[in-house]
């Protein structure tokens, strides 16, 4: 993003004084008004969100995407991570700005380099539907689930009394299995409080087959669209069976 900013700059002419004394009086000051402007980038070229360090040359990343291209500039392939200009930092961190999810009801303007903590947690970011062809995005998702996908089919639900929806995520992308891995569909909780989980997988084709389980802190997301699971429940091909080709989950959070 190009930041503009405008600055004026008020220059005062020097007051005058009715020599012949006719009204004793100084005569209005006069002002004049230059307008200067400034256009910069301040975002990582990577992500798009306020950058935090960059390479020799001048080109920004945020702290994230410097682990994620493995410390190589994403444009001349120099080392990045380690060069930050402590004058721009100082620069960015008087920024304010208002919240992207103004529009749904957030009044907040936060600092520049909070703005990604911000967002992530912020309780007026609409959330997308899970289900497969519906693309509803909404603020009440746990309502809409409740109203438009009920019952639910098993990959997504609303917990009774609680207003929150969870996605089992069923990853076909494993060649000798399936990965199983939850999400919850809406905002971090309040004062970085983690949702804990336990999943347990029964069934199995053959007789005696172990139960499998994980648990762990549950992921939040906005959207089950691009999202790509850390950690996850492996279920190999044998306990789904070659008939059914179902297993039977059981989830607790």
């Amino acid at each position: 993003m190009g930041c503009s900013s405008v600055a004026a700059k008020r220059a005062r002419t020097p007051s005058t004084t009715n020599c012949k004394g006719d009204s004793g009086k100084e005569a209005a000051e006069e002002e004049e008004e230059t307008t200067i402007t400034f256009s910069m980038e301040l975002e990582c070229r990577v992500c798009f969100m306020p950058f935090e360090a960059e390479c020799k040359n001048g080109h920004g990343a945020c702290g994230d995407c410097c682990i994620r291209i493995n410390r190589k500039c994403w444009c001349c392939s120099e080392p990045v991570g380690d060069l930050r200009n402590r004058q721009l930092g100082a620069f960015l961190a008087a920024m304010v700005t208002p919240c992207k999810f103004a529009r749904y009801g957030c009044d907040e303007s936060v600092k520049y380099t909070e703005k990604r903590g911000h967002e992530e947690a912020c309780a007026h970011a609409p959330c997308g539907c899970p289900f497969a062809g519906c693309g509803y995005r909404c603020l009440d998702l746990w309502g809409h689930v409740r109203d438009e996908h009920y019952p639910p089919d098993g990959s997504a639900c609303a917990a009774p009394g609680r207003a929150r929806v969870f996605a089992l995520l069923n990853g076909g992308d494993v060649l000798t299995g399936r990965s199983l891995s939850l999400v919850f569909l809406g905002p971090r909780p309040a004062e970085d409080a983690e949702l804990e989980y336990t999943m347990e997988v029964t069934g199995g084709g053959w007789p005696g087959a172990p139960a499998l389980s994980a648990s762990g802190a549950v992921p939040c997301a906005r959207s089950i669209e691009g999202f790509q699971a850390k950690g996850f429940l492996f279920v190999p091909d044998a306990y789904w069976g070659s008939s059914a080709g179902s297993v039977s989950v059981r989830v607790r959070v």
